[in-house]
């Protein structure tokens, strides 16, 4: 398996950079669409461009799976556009080119679990992206093995109280400095949180590493709905009445 090497995800993060909105730069959301296109499709993935119309836009998901996936697969998402008038340079180019670094490790791997890398769009208008992935696989009756929403990977500081917290969170539990990777989760994700965590931590000794898990599926924490996978988490209706969970294992938000 590949090793992650510091000089593509810079490259990647170089090109990445700027305003990705589809209403105030839609030429240059769209040159990046092309971009993680073709990244997807240099790692030997077949790379799906999903149409998402919001607004009298229309935008796209970026879907990379390997070729013959069958299983359940895991879904490992990021999104790229931005707020308007921002560079989206911690939010999200650099979970971005995390993300293109880890498929072009990953994507040659034959796993149990095959994993599908997926570039989300309008994550900054409510989700409208991620959404739209979860509705059309509910009509495909498609499932998922589980999901770990990537968000922010970008910015570090040392400094003393430069890390604040959510009101619920002990903060004597945890650093007053930026400088650490958070993986959070809820109660039924707690096994995966915890295992994620764990995994870094082995791997790379040095990173520094915490987790929070949250009472119950998170509903009454909003810090745990502002990405994502506020929408992979939930349950969503099919058009027979009912109420259904795409994955059959737990989701969670790895953020910095």
């Amino acid at each position: 398996m590949p090793k992650p090497q510091l000089k593509n995800i810079e490259e990647h993060l170089q090109f990445l950079v700027g305003e990705r909105n589809p209403f105030t730069e839609s030429d240059h959301l769209k040159k990046i669409r092309l971009y993680i296109t073709k990244q997807f499709e240099s790692f030997n993935l077949s790379a799906n461009q999903e149409a998402v119309d919001f607004e009298n836009s229309r935008s796209f998901n970026i879907i990379g799976k390997p070729t013959g996936t069958q299983s359940t697969p895991f879904v490992l998402p990021a999104h790229y556009d931005t707020k308007p008038g921002t560079p989206g340079t911690d939010d999200n180019a650099s979970i971005l080119a995390a993300l293109l670094e880890i498929a072009r490790c990953l994507a040659d791997h034959t796993f149990h679990t095959p994993i599908i890398f997926s570039a989300f769009t309008l994550e900054e208008y409510g989700f409208i992206g991620s959404r739209y992935f979860i509705e059309k696989a509910v009509t495909r009756n498609e499932t998922f093995s589980g999901m770990i929403s990537l968000e922010m990977l970008g910015y570090k500081t040392n400094a003393p109280q430069s890390q604040t917290y959510p009101p619920y969170v002990d903060t004597e539990k945890y650093p007053d400095s930026g400088d650490f990777i958070a993986v959070v989760g809820n109660q039924p994700s707690a096994q995966l949180t915890q295992s994620l965590a764990e995994g870094m931590k082995q791997h790379a000794p040095s990173l520094k590493v915490e987790t929070l898990v949250v009472p119950g599926t998170g509903e009454n924490f909003s810090e745990m709905w502002l990405s994502d996978h506020a929408v992979l988490g939930r349950r969503h209706s099919s058009g027979d009445g009912h109420r259904h969970s795409i994955f059959s294992q737990p989701t969670l938000s790895q953020t910095l």
